[in-house]
C-alpha cells in the first residue's frame, strides 16, 4: 500500500487523468441510472403502491391493460380472502378546468375501500358522486377545484391529492367505479371493468377469455417500458466495460514507461508479486476517488435538476453499480500483471 501511494504522489498528473476519466464515466453511469429509474418509476409508481401480485385482464388485450375490457359477470370465482381482490377501470384522459391548461392523465376507476386506494398527501377520499383524487403531477391543481375530463361537461371536484402516483408516465386521476363507468360507458352501473387485481392469498383460475398476469408481466407490457429499460441497461453495461479498457490502457502505458524502475526494484529484492499488489492497490485508490467524485457530482445534479425532469436515485442500484465499477477498475489493471511478472531485472536495467 505504501508503494502504491508513493507512486501516485510521484506521478500526480498521470494518475489524476485516470481519476478524471473514472469520474466522468461514474458520473455518466449514475446520471443514466437516475434517468432510467426515474422514467421507469413514472411508468409504474401507481401500480407499485398496490403491493399486488396478479392481475386478470381480457384474453384479446395481448397482455396490455389499456386494451383490456372485462364484463363483471364473467369474472371467475375467487378462492381466498375477498378483501385481497379489487376491480379496476383504466383509461387515458385529458384534464381541463378554469385556470388549468389541458393536461394528459391516466384515469383509474376504483372502490376506495379496497387496497387500490392511493395514499393521500392532503385532503380526503371521495364520498359521493363526481369527487376525485388527483396526483400533484398535474400542474396547478388544488383542493375543491372543479375540473373536467375528456371534454365532458360534467364537473368533478378535487377532494384529495396524492404524490408520485403515475401510470404510463402520466399523473393518475382516481374516480369511484360508478363515476368511471359513467364517464367511459355512459351509465353509473358497473358492468364492465379493465382488470381484476389480486394480492395476498387470493387466487382465481384463468379461462379461455381471461389472462392472468403477474404485476411484473403487466408492467413490462406498458407501451415503451420494456425497450426503454433495455436501452438504458445496455448503455450502462457498455460504460462498465469501457472503463475497464480505459483503466487497463492507462495502467499498461504507465507500466511500460516504468519498466526500468521496476527492473531496479526487482534487482533490489522486491518480488514481482509485491509490484502486482502495489498495482492493485493503485487501481483501488484511483477507483474509490473517481467513484466518490462521481457520487458527489450525482448529488449536486439531483439538487440542481428541476422537478419536471424524471430523475430518481435508487440507493440499491447506485451501490450495485459503484461496486461493479470498482471491480471493473481493478480488472482493467490486471492487463498489466503479465508485463510486470515478465520483467527481467538485467534486461530492464540494461534498457535504461
Amino acid at each position: 500500500m505504501y508503494l502504491a501511494l508513493k507512486e501516485i504522489k510521484h506521478a500526480k498528473l498521470r494518475y489524476s487523468l485516470i481519476i478524471f476519466t473514472i469520474f466522468l464515466i461514474a458520473y455518466l453511469i449514475y446520471f443514466l441510472t437516475g434517468l432510467a429509474y426515474g422514467l421507469a418509476n413514472n411508468n409504474r409508481s401507481a401500480i407499485d403502491q398496490w403491493h399486488a401480485k396478479e392481475v386478470i385482464i381480457s384474453q384479446y388485450a395481448n397482455k396490455n391493460l389499456a386494451a383490456s375490457e372485462l364484463a363483471v359477470a364473467q369474472l371467475p370465482p375467487v378462492s381466498g380472502d375477498q378483501k385481497d381482490t379489487a376491480q379496476l377501470g383504466q383509461m387515458m384522459g385529458v384534464v381541463s378546468g378554469t385556470g388549468l391548461s389541458k393536461q394528459n392523465t391516466s384515469i383509474f376507476g376504483i372502490a376506495f375501500d379496497t387496497f387500490l386506494k392511493p395514499e393521500l398527501q392532503t385532503g380526503r377520499y371521495p364520498q359521493k358522486a363526481n369527487e376525485v383524487v388527483v396526483d400533484d403531477g398535474l400542474q396547478g391543481v388544488k383542493l375543491k377545484q372543479q375540473i373536467k375530463l375528456n371534454g365532458h361537461q360534467q364537473q368533478y371536484t378535487i377532494v384529495g391529492i396524492t404524490n408520485n402516483h403515475r401510470y404510463n408516465t402520466q399523473p393518475v386521476t382516481y374516480l369511484r367505479l360508478t363515476d368511471f363507468s359513467q364517464l367511459r360507458y355512459g351509465t353509473p352501473q358497473v358492468t364492465r371493468i379493465s382488470a381484476f387485481v389480486l394480492k395476498g392469498k387470493a387466487h382465481v383460475k384463468a379461462t379461455n377469455q381471461l389472462t392472468k398476469l403477474t404485476i411484473s408481466q403487466m408492467i413490462n407490457k406498458i407501451p415503451g417500458y420494456g425497450p426503454q429499460v433495455k436501452t438504458f441497461a445496455l448503455m450502462i453495461s457498455a460504460l462498465l466495460v469501457i472503463v475497464a479498457f480505459i483503466v487497463g490502457i492507462f495502467m499498461y502505458i504507465i507500466t511500460i514507461e516504468k519498466t526500468a524502475i521496476y527492473g531496479v526494484m526487482r534487482a533490489q529484492g522486491i518480488s514481482g508479486m509485491q509490484l502486482v499488489i502495489s498495482l492493485m492497490w493503485q487501481s483501488i485508490f484511483l477507483g474509490v476517488i473517481g467513484i466518490g467524485l462521481g457520487l458527489l457530482g450525482n448529488v449536486l445534479t439531483t439538487i440542481g435538476l428541476p422537478a419536471a425532469v424524471p430523475y430518481t436515485n435508487n440507493p440499491e442500484l447506485i451501490s450495485l453499480f459503484s461496486g461493479v465499477l470498482l471491480i471493473m477498475t481493478v480488472v482493467g489493471a490486471l492487463f498489466s500483471i503479465w508485463r510486470i511478472l515478465k520483467i527481467d531485472p538485467l534486461d530492464a536495467i540494461g534498457g535504461a
